[in-house]
Order: C-alpha cells, then structure tokens, then sequence
C-alpha cells in the first residue's frame, strides 16, 4: 500500500492511486489481525462503494472474523453498531465527494478512530508485508438485525 493512501485519520484514494478492490481486501485482512480483542466486526458504506465495502468484508472473514454488514452508512452508524453490540470494531467504506476519492476509515473497540497515532501505521505495514495467514475457519457474514 502507498504511503500516499494512508491519510492521518483513513485511507484514501482512487483505484488509479492503488485504492484497488484487492488493497481494500488486504486492509480487511490486516485490521482483523490488528484489533486486539476477538470478535465480530461491522462494515458500513455508502452505495456507491459497495463493491470495495464487500473487499474489506471478504478480507475480515478471511481472517476468521465474523462480519456484521451495517449497510448503508456513515461513521457515526459505525460508532453505533460497535458500541450497542459490543464489537471488536468497525470499517467505513465511503466516498470524499469533494476530493473525489473513495475513503476507508477504521474504528476500534471503543468505537474510536484508528489513525495514525494509534493502529494506522501498523495496518499498512500489515498489508505491505502481506503475510497473511488464513484462519482455519472463516467467518461469517451476518445481516444486521
């Protein structure tokens, strides 16, 4: 992953900048192995960026981590599913319209921002060294309720 995509507070970028379907599948797999309790993980987007949401998914269940899929949504729906479902954490597939860019924000346990002060160096080293190891079962896409 470029260093260009990781911003202080998300990923972003384009598919021409390396904001690919694939780098949104590592990044799943990374922040499943980097959140540090086990459990399951929500993914909210906006429509618009449901295909990268579903990479991210992919990449999380992968690992092992059962994903609950927000649909449509924001940050502060993210916030919502992790702390009223008590979540291991969260991703948030959406677009910057006035940048023009597709955006990848990352929450934690505690439904706050992974960024680069706490986690987001450490998940792109994660996915540029890319050693990951598949869980032996994957986990499981569940509808929110």
């Amino acid at each position: 992953m470029s260093e260009d995509l990781i911003s202080a507070f998300d990923i972003r970028g384009t598919e021409a900048t390396g904001l690919t379907v694939e780098c949104a599948w590592n990044v799943g797999k990374a922040l499943a192995d980097w959140l540090p309790t086990a459990g399951q993980v929500a993914v909210v987007y906006a429509p618009a960026q449901k295909h990268v949401a579903d990479a991210v998914v992919e990449g999380l269940r992968l690992q092992g981590r059962s994903v609950i899929d927000g649909g449509t949504g924001d940050k502060e729906a993210a916030k919502t599913l992790v702390m009223t479902s008590g979540l291991s954490g969260s991703a948030v597939v959406g677009f910057d319209d006035e940048a023009k860019m597709i955006t990848i924000t990352l929450l934690n346990e505690e439904a706050g921002q992974i960024d680069s002060e706490h986690g987001l160096k450490e998940i792109r080293q994660l996915v540029e060294a890319g050693n990951f190891v598949p869980a032996a079962v994957k986990g499981e896409l569940l509808r929110q309720a």
